[in-house]
């Protein structure tokens, strides 16, 4: 059996998922997405189905920028495999970049519940799909509608962020791990970046490996691109698949 459960990052929501979804649940993947619960969606958080005791199945947590921390701890150690898309173990880098970083993410943490707050997550938005453009008006009530408990949530998953300076609790040192990362990435510095797959390194008792996509931002969505994640997990599953003689 095949599963993957995905969280998705700060101010977004399950519907994200809805391309990968497509992708996987065609060739026998079990999806199951977690929502945080920012919008009028109610928290959800899964759990593996598959027998743990059973050799020959694979977990995949896919986690994208901060879900890689928001993520169950129990889901994240009995994964077999975890993909991390333009993830970080700490976010506000250790350079001369952080300052303006700090002023920008307090900025932010300043507009939520306010009326400044629509503006602030559709500025968020759209920074975090370029270079790929998002029709924010048509999406404001996925996109901009917080509700009370999601406001709350925003902030507390905010401070998270800006303190965040470690690999995600969780993760098991026997996990398989892919980097994907995005080029275009407005939202997670370069050097961050770097931080994590350092970390990992340091960590895992297999090097990651790392996939670099040269067409999207911060948020994927296109196709050909899940289809690259998707082809690294099927490989490495028949793989698994063959017995030794």
């Amino acid at each position: 059996m095949k599963e993957i459960i995905a969280m998705h990052g700060w101010g977004g929501d399950s519907n994200q998922w809805s391309n990968w979804i497509d992708c996987f649940q065609c060739c026998d993947w079990k999806w199951q997405s977690v929502e945080r619960g920012y919008k009028d969606i109610g928290p959800s958080t899964p759990g593996w189905h598959n027998d743990l005791e059973q050799t020959g199945l694979k977990r995949v947590a896919i986690c994208h920028s901060l879900g890689s921390h928001l993520i169950e701890k129990e889901v994240l150690s009995l994964a077999t495999h975890v993909v991390l898309i333009n993830s970080f173990s700490r976010f506000i880098p250790s350079s001369k970049e952080n300052r303006s970083i700090k002023i920008a993410l307090n900025k932010m943490m300043n507009a939520i519940n306010t009326p400044n707050e629509p503006f602030m997550l559709e500025k968020f938005h759209i920074k975090a799909h370029k270079p790929n453009k998002i029709n924010v008006e048509s999406n404001a009530s996925n996109l901009l509608r917080t509700s009370k408990l999601g406001k709350l949530r925003l902030k507390n998953d905010l401070k998270l962020l800006m303190n965040s300076d470690s690999l995600p609790i969780g993760l098991n040192t026997y996990t398989k791990v892919l980097i994907v990362n995005s080029k275009n990435d407005y939202i997670v510095a370069n050097q961050t970046k770097e931080k994590l797959a350092e970390d990992l390194k340091n960590y895992l008792e297999k090097e990651p490996a790392i996939i670099n996509l040269q067409d999207e931002g911060h948020a994927i969505s296109k196709i050909k691109n899940i289809k690259k994640i998707k082809h690294w997990l099927e490989l490495d599953h028949a793989k698994n698949m063959v017995q030794p003689s």
